[in-house]
């Protein structure tokens, strides 16, 4: 007899040291199916968990993490060639000419909006099948 196994969403990278943010965040991504990595609150963390899991699709990055930019993990992740986005309370004009053309989110912003953007940048991943042992 054959079995699916369950659909296992993409994998969203949330950057975002105000935790308030991140909990309404992460909460609307699982609401679309996405598995939360983190969510993390600083550069270092942020740059580990992208350094130990290969299998981030997106992120959703906060540009200033307690006096620290994250611009170096958008480089990894555009580097990858995997989509994401900025929140911020700052202007979009404080990013980097490289960064320009990603989705800017200012503060306070709908996480809702927020996750379905991101989600619709993700290609989400076939389904597996396996077959359940005779």
């Amino acid at each position: 007899m054959a079995s699916v196994e369950a659909f296992q969403g993409p994998r969203v990278l949330v950057v975002e040291d105000e935790y308030v943010i991140a909990w309404d965040l992460a909460r609307s991504l699982e609401g679309l199916g996405a598995k939360v990595v983190g969510p993390v609150g600083t550069l270092d963390a942020a740059l580990d968990l992208l350094a130990r899991d290969g299998d981030i699709a997106g992120a959703v990055l906060d540009v200033e993490l307690r006096g620290e930019v994250v611009f170096p993990v958008a480089a990894i992740l555009q580097e990858k060639g995997l989509p994401f986005v900025f929140l911020s309370a700052k202007k979009r004009a404080s990013a980097p000419a490289a960064f320009r053309d990603v989705q800017w989110f200012e503060k306070p912003a709908q996480m809702s909006k927020v996750a379905s953007h991101i989600l619709g940048q993700i290609k989400a991943p076939a389904a597996v099948a396996t077959v359940a042992p005779l």
